[in-house]
């Protein structure tokens, strides 16, 4: 199985569609929420999805609800189930309900589906243009998934695709570490440097707090205005935050995907990284927005994938290996290592290290690890 995901360039009546069809799907994951509330408190039973999406097409529906393609509703229901059976399950909090501008629309459909070169086929919306020419297959997928994202719609299409095994990488092992000041360092010396330290990025967080505070002043504006007239200008800021925050989101992703493709241009046998407790670290609340602008988790999910699809083999040491207090050449531990301290002398060979790239050698040559599959 394999996703393609690209923009599409719907015409105005297909963009109007798409949005009368995610709120359908909204209102249907909704209303599966409150019947399974009510229903519970009342027989203290579950309601299941089938039981409700069968009891939804033997009644009176309006035009509106009839008029989004039937898979995606009876889709959204059974995604509300599911997030009922975590909840039971003490896999996860109770189910939020979904709100519009509050959550990513989209809605899911199966069938009549066939992608060309510039353009893809769907249930209801006809041809819609692709904005990526030449990047879907051109045949029929399994499903497809169209989403909204801050006024831009998008398609993923799902193939029921068998890969050729990779052959196993042969060249000399890596061993990688990832931090705060460089996002990753090979053991052979590479670095790959902090995207957010860019002049790029901080143009645009400096402008993204800009308009934040503009929104501040309009939400004071309108405080007692109803939303015909007032809050309009509220509104299209709201919409100006949130193109920045995708246009960072974008940034910050590709260049994830740039560590990732020079990792696979290298063909290394083996890449070994460390344990990283992320959910741990964000509860610093020093390092905790570093953090979440670095991406470290998103990051080691992506090293993942690329690893399974070049045939690099992952290897994962504990959480507790001291990769950057170890001298590499003589094997000391200096337990005084802060992380103020980027580069320090070993008191017993007098060698001289940088603390990533000696963390790094030190993963590279870790005996004690385990195989990510």
């Amino acid at each position: 199985m394999r996703a393609y995901r690209t923009e599409l360039n719907p015409t105005r009546r297909q963009a109007r569609l798409i949005r009368q069809y995610c709120g359908v799907v909204r209102f249907a994951y909704n209303w599966y929420l409150d019947c399974a509330r009510a229903y519970y408190h009342e027989a203290g039973m579950f309601l299941t999805g089938y039981s409700f999406s069968k009891a939804v097409n033997n009644s009176d529906r309006p035009d509106w609800f009839t008029a989004a393609p039937s898979k995606a509703v009876k889709h959204a229901i059974m995604c509300a189930e599911k997030a009922f059976r975590r909840f039971f399950a003490h896999q996860g909090g109770f189910p939020r309900y979904k709100r519009k501008g509050m959550n990513r629309d989209s809605y899911y459909m199966i069938g009549s589906i066939h992608a060309e070169r510039h353009r893809i086929r769907l249930p209801k919306l006809g041809w819609v243009r692709l904005k990526e020419k030449g990047y879907v297959p051109n045949r029929e997928p399994k499903s497809a998934t169209v989403s909204i994202v801050n006024g831009r719609y998008y398609v993923s299409c799902l193939y029921d695709m068998d890969e050729p095994a990779p052959a196993p990488a042969s060249w000399e092992p890596l061993g990688m570490d990832v931090g705060l000041k460089e996002l990753a360092v090979l053991s052979d010396g590479t670095m790959f440097g902090n995207i957010n330290k860019t002049r790029r990025v901080r143009k645009l967080e400096q402008r993204k707090r800009r308009v934040e505070r503009s929104i501040a002043r309009r939400r004071r504006a309108n405080q007692g205005k109803d939303s015909e007239h007032g809050w309009h200008n509220y509104r299209k800021a709201i919409e100006r935050k949130r193109r920045i925050e995708q246009r960072l989101t974008n940034i910050r992703a590709e260049h994830m995907r740039q560590v990732c493709n020079e990792i696979a241009r290298r063909q290394p046998s083996s890449l070994t990284i460390e344990h990283l407790n992320v959910k741990g670290m964000m509860k610093n609340r020093y390092l905790a927005p570093a953090l979440q602008k670095q991406g470290l988790a998103t990051l080691l999910e992506l090293i993942g994938h690329t690893c399974r699809k070049h045939g690099i083999a992952l290897r994962q040491v504990s959480r507790w290996y001291p990769s950057s207090q170890l001298c590499h050449d003589c094997g000391y531990r200096n337990t005084h290592l802060t992380l103020r301290m980027r580069a320090w002398n070993c008191p017993e060979c007098g060698a001289r290290h940088d603390r990533d790239v000696n963390a790094a050698l030190n993963l590279r040559d870790a005996t004690e690890y385990h195989t990510i599959e």
